[in-house]
């Protein structure tokens, strides 16, 4: 595990299904899968799927994943693209 450069948070790296590396949060969470507009949040798996899913649920989680770090971190910006 590292730490973010700019805020300090520790991370964990997924590598994607596309094999791009992802900064992630170091902890787990539980998600519910689903693809409609309440469905708007992203956990990466440990196997590096992107799946479209929501934390706010009330029936038994559909996996386990990592939050992207990006989601969260106040200097996510700075290392996007400029493309």
């Amino acid at each position: 595990m590292t730490t973010c450069k700019k805020c300090g948070a520790p991370i964990a790296w997924i590598r994607s299904k596309d094999r791009q590396w992802i900064p992630c949060e170091a902890w787990t969470v539980e998600y519910h899968e689903g693809s409609t507009p309440d469905f708007e949040d992203r956990i990466i798996t440990e196997d590096g799927k992107v799946v479209q899913c929501t934390f706010d649920f009330q029936c038994d989680p559909d996996g386990v994943g990592r939050i992207p770090h990006w989601r969260d971190c106040k200097y996510s910006d700075e290392f996007r693209s400029r493309f």
